[in-house]
Protein backbone atom coordinates (compact mmCIF):
# COMPACT_ATOMS: atom_id res chain seq x y z
CA UNK A 1 0.00 0.00 0.00
CA UNK A 2 1.29 3.67 -0.79
CA UNK A 3 -0.46 6.73 0.47
CA UNK A 4 -0.08 10.32 -0.20
CA UNK A 5 -1.20 12.58 2.55
CA UNK A 6 -2.53 16.26 1.69
CA UNK A 7 -2.28 19.17 4.54
CA UNK A 8 -2.13 22.45 4.93
CA UNK A 9 -0.01 22.01 8.30
CA UNK A 10 2.88 20.03 9.13
CA UNK A 11 5.97 20.00 11.27
CA UNK A 12 7.76 22.04 12.56
CA UNK A 13 4.13 24.22 13.65
CA UNK A 14 2.92 22.58 16.42
CA UNK A 15 -0.75 21.58 16.82
CA UNK A 16 -2.71 18.12 17.19
CA UNK A 17 -2.80 17.76 13.62
CA UNK A 18 0.75 17.89 13.22
CA UNK A 19 1.57 15.55 16.16
CA UNK A 20 -1.23 13.42 14.57
CA UNK A 21 0.84 13.10 11.29
CA UNK A 22 4.10 12.86 12.26
CA UNK A 23 3.24 10.11 15.06
CA UNK A 24 1.36 8.11 11.84
CA UNK A 25 4.20 8.52 9.54
CA UNK A 26 6.39 6.91 12.21
CA UNK A 27 4.46 4.16 12.78
CA UNK A 28 4.14 3.80 8.65
CA UNK A 29 7.48 3.94 8.45
CA UNK A 30 8.34 0.82 10.65
CA UNK A 31 5.46 -0.86 9.39
CA UNK A 32 7.22 -0.36 5.90
CA UNK A 33 4.52 1.35 4.55
CA UNK A 34 5.49 3.90 1.75
CA UNK A 35 3.89 7.23 1.70
CA UNK A 36 4.32 10.81 0.84
CA UNK A 37 3.30 14.83 2.69
CA UNK A 38 2.21 17.48 0.79
CA UNK A 39 2.39 20.44 3.23
CA UNK A 40 3.62 24.20 2.94
CA UNK A 41 7.23 25.50 3.98
CA UNK A 42 7.72 27.31 6.94
CA UNK A 43 11.27 28.18 5.84
CA UNK A 44 14.33 27.37 7.80
CA UNK A 45 15.84 24.36 7.14
CA UNK A 46 12.48 22.74 4.92
CA UNK A 47 13.13 23.22 1.15
CA UNK A 48 10.27 24.42 -0.88
CA UNK A 49 8.86 24.75 -4.32
CA UNK A 50 7.79 21.20 -4.68
CA UNK A 51 11.15 19.81 -3.30
CA UNK A 52 11.84 16.63 -1.89
CA UNK A 53 12.77 16.80 1.92
CA UNK A 54 13.69 14.24 3.85
CA UNK A 55 12.76 14.94 7.94
CA UNK A 56 12.47 12.36 10.74
CA UNK A 57 9.20 10.77 9.72
CA UNK A 58 9.38 10.49 5.92
CA UNK A 59 9.20 12.35 2.50
CA UNK A 60 7.84 15.69 2.28
CA UNK A 61 7.39 18.14 -0.83
CA UNK A 62 7.21 21.45 0.31
CA UNK A 63 5.25 24.73 -1.10
CA UNK A 64 6.06 28.27 -0.47
CA UNK A 65 3.65 29.18 2.52
CA UNK A 66 1.71 32.49 3.30
CA UNK A 67 1.48 33.55 7.02
CA UNK A 68 -2.08 34.26 8.01
CA UNK A 69 -3.03 36.91 10.10
CA UNK A 70 -5.01 35.30 13.01
CA UNK A 71 -2.77 32.49 13.01
CA UNK A 72 0.78 33.45 12.32
CA UNK A 73 2.79 30.27 12.87
CA UNK A 74 0.57 28.61 10.23
CA UNK A 75 1.54 28.75 6.36
CA UNK A 76 -1.25 28.61 3.53
CA UNK A 77 0.24 27.51 0.21
CA UNK A 78 -1.32 27.46 -3.47
CA UNK A 79 1.18 25.01 -5.57
CA UNK A 80 0.23 24.70 -8.85
CA UNK A 81 -1.84 21.56 -9.48
CA UNK A 82 0.53 20.48 -12.28
CA UNK A 83 3.53 20.02 -10.13
CA UNK A 84 1.46 18.04 -7.38
CA UNK A 85 0.19 15.90 -10.47
CA UNK A 86 3.29 15.25 -11.94
CA UNK A 87 4.80 14.72 -8.26
CA UNK A 88 1.67 12.16 -7.43
CA UNK A 89 1.87 10.29 -10.35
CA UNK A 90 5.10 9.31 -10.06
CA UNK A 91 4.78 8.32 -6.74
CA UNK A 92 1.76 6.69 -8.18
CA UNK A 93 -0.62 5.95 -4.75
CA UNK A 94 -3.43 3.93 -3.88
CA UNK A 95 -5.10 5.84 -1.61
CA UNK A 96 -4.99 9.41 -1.17
CA UNK A 97 -5.81 10.92 2.57
CA UNK A 98 -6.49 14.64 2.75
CA UNK A 99 -6.22 15.97 6.49
CA UNK A 100 -7.44 20.01 5.89
CA UNK A 101 -9.68 21.51 3.94
CA UNK A 102 -7.41 24.37 2.00
CA UNK A 103 -5.25 25.36 -1.06
CA UNK A 104 -3.26 21.84 -0.22
CA UNK A 105 -5.62 19.55 0.74
CA UNK A 106 -7.77 21.20 -1.96
CA UNK A 107 -5.32 19.76 -4.80
CA UNK A 108 -5.22 16.44 -2.60
CA UNK A 109 -8.96 16.39 -3.41
CA UNK A 110 -8.75 17.28 -7.08
CA UNK A 111 -6.02 15.00 -7.75
CA UNK A 112 -7.81 11.90 -6.22
CA UNK A 113 -10.77 12.35 -8.35
CA UNK A 114 -8.62 13.43 -11.57
CA UNK A 115 -7.18 9.84 -11.29
CA UNK A 116 -10.31 7.81 -9.78
CA UNK A 117 -8.17 6.66 -6.59
CA UNK A 118 -9.90 6.01 -2.90
CA UNK A 119 -10.11 9.38 -0.95
CA UNK A 120 -9.70 8.99 2.39
CA UNK A 121 -10.30 12.87 4.39
CA UNK A 122 -9.72 13.30 8.04
CA UNK A 123 -11.88 16.35 10.17
CA UNK A 124 -9.82 17.55 12.74
CA UNK A 125 -11.12 21.34 13.70
CA UNK A 126 -14.54 22.66 13.80
CA UNK A 127 -13.84 25.95 12.34
CA UNK A 128 -16.85 26.96 12.36
CA UNK A 129 -17.58 27.25 16.37
CA UNK A 130 -13.89 28.98 15.66
CA UNK A 131 -15.79 31.96 13.76
CA UNK A 132 -17.68 32.94 16.67
CA UNK A 133 -14.79 33.56 18.89
CA UNK A 134 -13.12 36.10 16.10
CA UNK A 135 -16.75 37.86 15.50
CA UNK A 136 -17.26 36.51 12.66
CA UNK A 137 -20.34 34.91 12.85
CA UNK A 138 -22.03 35.88 9.95
CA UNK A 139 -19.68 33.67 8.00
CA UNK A 140 -20.54 30.63 9.80
CA UNK A 141 -23.55 29.85 6.93
CA UNK A 142 -20.97 30.39 4.16
CA UNK A 143 -18.20 28.15 6.01
CA UNK A 144 -20.71 25.80 6.88
CA UNK A 145 -21.86 25.19 2.74
CA UNK A 146 -17.80 25.00 1.73
CA UNK A 147 -16.95 22.57 4.28
CA UNK A 148 -20.39 19.91 3.60
CA UNK A 149 -19.21 20.75 0.18
CA UNK A 150 -15.58 19.43 0.38
CA UNK A 151 -16.13 16.43 2.68
CA UNK A 152 -19.10 15.12 -0.03
CA UNK A 153 -16.21 14.15 -2.20
CA UNK A 154 -14.52 11.67 0.52
CA UNK A 155 -15.06 7.75 0.50
CA UNK A 156 -14.67 8.03 4.55
CA UNK A 157 -14.35 10.85 6.60
CA UNK A 158 -13.06 10.20 9.48
CA UNK A 159 -13.86 11.96 12.84
CA UNK A 160 -11.73 12.14 16.05
CA UNK A 161 -14.42 11.47 18.69
CA UNK A 162 -18.22 10.03 18.52
CA UNK A 163 -19.01 13.55 19.75
CA UNK A 164 -18.34 15.25 16.46
CA UNK A 165 -19.24 12.38 14.47
CA UNK A 166 -22.77 12.80 16.12
CA UNK A 167 -22.30 16.80 15.08
CA UNK A 168 -21.26 15.98 11.61
CA UNK A 169 -24.06 13.44 11.29
CA UNK A 170 -26.99 16.05 12.54
CA UNK A 171 -25.56 18.10 9.52
CA UNK A 172 -25.90 15.34 7.02
CA UNK A 173 -22.17 14.33 6.08
CA UNK A 174 -22.14 10.34 5.13
CA UNK A 175 -19.38 7.84 4.92
CA UNK A 176 -18.43 8.86 8.55
CA UNK A 177 -15.50 6.65 10.46
CA UNK A 178 -14.09 7.02 14.01
CA UNK A 179 -10.31 7.70 14.08
CA UNK A 180 -9.72 8.45 17.54
CA UNK A 181 -5.78 9.56 18.99
CA UNK A 182 -3.26 8.24 21.04
CA UNK A 183 -1.08 8.89 23.90
CA UNK A 184 2.92 8.12 24.04
CA UNK A 185 3.50 7.16 27.63
CA UNK A 186 7.27 7.45 27.34
CA UNK A 187 6.94 10.95 26.74
CA UNK A 188 4.21 12.05 28.75
CA UNK A 189 5.03 10.44 32.23
CA UNK A 190 5.59 11.21 35.71
CA UNK A 191 8.98 10.68 35.88
CA UNK A 192 9.60 13.74 34.47
CA UNK A 193 8.33 16.10 37.41
CA UNK A 194 11.34 18.09 38.25
CA UNK A 195 11.89 20.57 41.46
CA UNK A 196 14.37 22.40 39.28
CA UNK A 197 11.51 22.85 36.20
CA UNK A 198 9.44 24.45 38.80
CA UNK A 199 11.83 26.82 40.71
CA UNK A 200 13.20 28.11 37.10
CA UNK A 201 9.90 28.63 35.92
CA UNK A 202 9.20 30.34 39.39
CA UNK A 203 6.88 28.26 40.99
CA UNK A 204 8.33 26.89 43.84
CA UNK A 205 6.16 25.34 46.27
CA UNK A 206 3.03 27.37 44.63
CA UNK A 207 -0.01 25.10 43.21
CA UNK A 208 0.53 24.85 39.53
CA UNK A 209 -2.41 24.67 37.69
CA UNK A 210 -1.58 24.08 33.41
CA UNK A 211 -2.94 25.09 30.35
CA UNK A 212 -0.76 23.63 27.21
CA UNK A 213 -2.49 24.79 23.29
CA UNK A 214 -2.85 27.24 21.28
CA UNK A 215 -3.70 30.73 22.72
CA UNK A 216 -6.67 31.89 20.79
CA UNK A 217 -9.95 33.34 22.08
CA UNK A 218 -11.61 29.82 20.57
CA UNK A 219 -9.96 28.16 23.73
CA UNK A 220 -11.69 29.49 26.16
CA UNK A 221 -9.26 31.40 27.66
CA UNK A 222 -11.52 34.18 29.25
CA UNK A 223 -12.61 31.76 31.32
CA UNK A 224 -9.08 30.99 32.69
CA UNK A 225 -8.09 34.40 33.21
CA UNK A 226 -11.27 35.10 35.53
CA UNK A 227 -10.48 31.56 37.22
CA UNK A 228 -6.82 33.03 37.59
CA UNK A 229 -8.30 36.17 38.84
CA UNK A 230 -10.67 34.09 41.87
CA UNK A 231 -8.17 32.27 43.03
CA UNK A 232 -5.63 34.73 43.32
CA UNK A 233 -8.59 36.67 45.51
CA UNK A 234 -9.27 33.81 47.62
CA UNK A 235 -5.94 31.98 47.57
CA UNK A 236 -3.71 35.20 47.42
CA UNK A 237 0.72 33.97 46.53
CA UNK A 238 -0.68 30.05 47.11
CA UNK A 239 -1.17 29.52 43.37
CA UNK A 240 0.26 30.18 39.41
CA UNK A 241 -1.23 29.98 36.00
CA UNK A 242 1.64 28.51 33.61
CA UNK A 243 -0.08 29.09 30.43
CA UNK A 244 2.56 26.95 27.32
CA UNK A 245 1.88 27.98 24.17
CA UNK A 246 1.31 31.12 21.81
CA UNK A 247 -1.22 32.76 19.89
CA UNK A 248 -3.30 36.27 18.99
CA UNK A 249 -4.44 35.74 22.78
CA UNK A 250 -1.18 35.86 24.16
CA UNK A 251 -1.42 39.76 24.53
CA UNK A 252 -4.41 40.46 26.10
CA UNK A 253 -3.01 37.42 28.82
CA UNK A 254 -0.05 39.70 29.38
CA UNK A 255 -1.98 43.01 29.76
CA UNK A 256 -4.56 41.34 32.05
CA UNK A 257 -2.62 42.02 34.92
CA UNK A 258 -2.56 38.93 36.87
CA UNK A 259 0.83 38.48 38.48
CA UNK A 260 0.23 34.69 39.44
CA UNK A 261 0.47 34.09 35.05
CA UNK A 262 3.55 32.51 34.41
CA UNK A 263 3.69 32.39 29.91
CA UNK A 264 6.55 29.97 28.80
CA UNK A 265 5.91 29.77 24.92
CA UNK A 266 5.64 27.10 23.20
CA UNK A 267 7.18 24.45 24.27
CA UNK A 268 8.16 20.35 22.81
CA UNK A 269 10.29 17.53 23.46
CA UNK A 270 11.95 17.28 27.08
CA UNK A 271 10.72 20.60 28.33
CA UNK A 272 7.31 20.30 27.58
CA UNK A 273 7.11 16.67 29.38
CA UNK A 274 9.03 18.10 31.84
CA UNK A 275 6.59 20.95 32.43
CA UNK A 276 3.42 18.99 32.16
CA UNK A 277 5.02 16.55 35.05
CA UNK A 278 6.04 19.18 37.23
CA UNK A 279 2.75 21.78 37.82
CA UNK A 280 -0.30 20.01 40.07
CA UNK A 281 -3.49 20.37 37.90
CA UNK A 282 -4.22 20.93 34.00
CA UNK A 283 -6.54 23.86 33.30
CA UNK A 284 -8.57 22.97 29.80
CA UNK A 285 -11.35 25.58 29.34
CA UNK A 286 -12.26 24.28 25.91
CA UNK A 287 -15.69 23.34 24.65
CA UNK A 288 -14.58 23.53 20.80
CA UNK A 289 -12.28 20.08 20.74
CA UNK A 290 -13.20 17.56 18.38
CA UNK A 291 -10.99 15.54 20.36
CA UNK A 292 -8.31 17.51 22.77
CA UNK A 293 -4.86 15.95 22.44
CA UNK A 294 -3.22 17.99 25.71
CA UNK A 295 -5.79 16.41 27.74
CA UNK A 296 -4.52 12.95 27.19
CA UNK A 297 -0.90 14.61 27.85
CA UNK A 298 -1.71 15.43 30.93
CA UNK A 299 -3.41 12.74 32.10
CA UNK A 300 -0.25 10.62 31.33
CA UNK A 301 1.66 12.89 32.84
CA UNK A 302 -0.03 12.38 36.32
CA UNK A 303 -2.03 15.76 36.37
CA UNK A 304 -5.94 15.67 37.49
CA UNK A 305 -8.09 17.81 34.89
CA UNK A 306 -10.47 20.34 35.12
CA UNK A 307 -12.47 20.68 32.31
CA UNK A 308 -15.41 21.52 29.87
CA UNK A 309 -18.39 19.10 29.59
CA UNK A 310 -18.54 20.04 25.63
CA UNK A 311 -17.10 18.94 22.56
CA UNK A 312 -14.62 15.71 21.75
CA UNK A 313 -12.75 15.59 25.00
CA UNK A 314 -16.12 13.75 26.49
CA UNK A 315 -15.47 10.83 24.69
CA UNK A 316 -13.21 9.87 27.52
CA UNK A 317 -13.05 12.78 30.32
CA UNK A 318 -15.97 11.86 32.74
CA UNK A 319 -17.20 14.08 35.57
CA UNK A 320 -15.27 13.17 39.38
CA UNK A 321 -14.11 9.82 37.97
CA UNK A 322 -10.91 11.47 35.75
CA UNK A 323 -11.78 15.08 35.98
CA UNK A 324 -14.19 17.85 37.38
CA UNK A 325 -16.26 18.97 34.18
CA UNK A 326 -18.25 22.02 33.93
CA UNK A 327 -20.53 23.53 31.15
CA UNK A 328 -19.51 25.31 28.42
CA UNK A 329 -19.17 29.38 29.21
CA UNK A 330 -19.53 28.45 33.19
CA UNK A 331 -16.75 30.46 34.08
CA UNK A 332 -17.91 30.39 37.97
CA UNK A 333 -17.62 26.75 38.02
CA UNK A 334 -15.07 26.30 36.49
CA UNK A 335 -13.01 28.42 38.62
CA UNK A 336 -14.93 26.61 41.72
CA UNK A 337 -13.54 23.27 40.34
CA UNK A 338 -9.87 24.54 40.14
CA UNK A 339 -10.57 25.52 43.79
CA UNK A 340 -11.05 22.29 45.04
CA UNK A 341 -8.91 20.65 42.95
CA UNK A 342 -6.53 23.23 44.76
CA UNK A 343 -7.96 22.18 48.19
CA UNK A 344 -8.47 18.54 48.15
CA UNK A 345 -5.62 16.26 47.85
CA UNK A 346 -7.74 12.81 47.96
CA UNK A 347 -9.64 14.09 45.02
CA UNK A 348 -6.90 15.00 42.81
CA UNK A 349 -4.93 11.39 43.97
CA UNK A 350 -8.49 9.81 42.61
CA UNK A 351 -8.46 11.64 39.24
CA UNK A 352 -5.21 11.42 38.63
CA UNK A 353 -5.22 7.23 39.01
CA UNK A 354 -7.95 6.83 36.78
CA UNK A 355 -7.12 9.16 34.28
CA UNK A 356 -3.85 7.54 34.04
CA UNK A 357 -5.57 4.42 33.62
CA UNK A 358 -7.47 6.51 30.78
CA UNK A 359 -4.56 7.47 29.39
CA UNK A 360 -2.53 4.00 29.08
CA UNK A 361 -5.94 3.06 27.21
CA UNK A 362 -4.88 5.10 24.18
CA UNK A 363 -2.39 2.85 22.37
CA UNK A 364 -1.17 4.68 19.31
CA UNK A 365 -0.23 1.45 17.56
CA UNK A 366 -3.59 0.30 17.93
CA UNK A 367 -5.04 3.14 16.89
CA UNK A 368 -2.82 3.29 13.63
CA UNK A 369 -4.35 -0.29 13.22
CA UNK A 370 -7.50 0.81 12.70
CA UNK A 371 -6.91 3.29 10.34
CA UNK A 372 -5.03 0.56 7.73
CA UNK A 373 -8.36 -1.73 8.18
CA UNK A 374 -10.06 1.67 6.81
CA UNK A 375 -7.73 2.16 4.20
CA UNK A 376 -7.78 -1.27 2.85
CA UNK A 377 -11.54 -1.04 3.69
CA UNK A 378 -11.95 2.06 1.24
CA UNK A 379 -9.71 0.47 -1.50
CA UNK A 380 -11.39 -2.39 -1.73
CA UNK A 381 -14.93 -0.63 -2.07
CA UNK A 382 -13.61 1.86 -4.64
CA UNK A 383 -12.02 -1.56 -6.76
CA UNK A 384 -15.51 -3.39 -6.32
CA UNK A 385 -16.97 0.25 -7.44
CA UNK A 386 -14.60 0.44 -10.45
CA UNK A 387 -15.54 -3.06 -11.82
CA UNK A 388 -19.25 -2.69 -11.30
CA UNK A 389 -18.77 0.74 -13.69
CA UNK A 390 -16.91 -1.36 -15.89
CA UNK A 391 -18.98 -4.15 -16.47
Amino acid sequence: MKVAYFTDTYIPEINGVTSTLAKLSGYLVRNGIRHVFFSPGYGGNIRINGARAFSEVGEVHCFPGIKVGIAPNSRLAFPKSKVIYDLCDKFAPDLVHVATEFGIGNKGVKYAISRKLPLIMSYHTDYCKYLRYFGLNFLEPFAERYLKWFYRYSHRTLVPSRYTMEQLAQKGYNNLGLWSRGIDTGKFNVRFRSEDVRNRLGIGDKYAFLYVGRLSPEKGLHMLLYAAGQINRLFPGKAVFVMTGDGPYAETIRQSGLDNVIMTGFKHGNELSEIYASCDCFAFPSGTETFGNTCLEAMASGLPIAGISSGGVTDYLVHNENSLLCADGDQDTFAENLGMLMQNGSLCRKLAKNGMKTALSKNWDEIFDTLLVEYAAVILENTIAALERAS
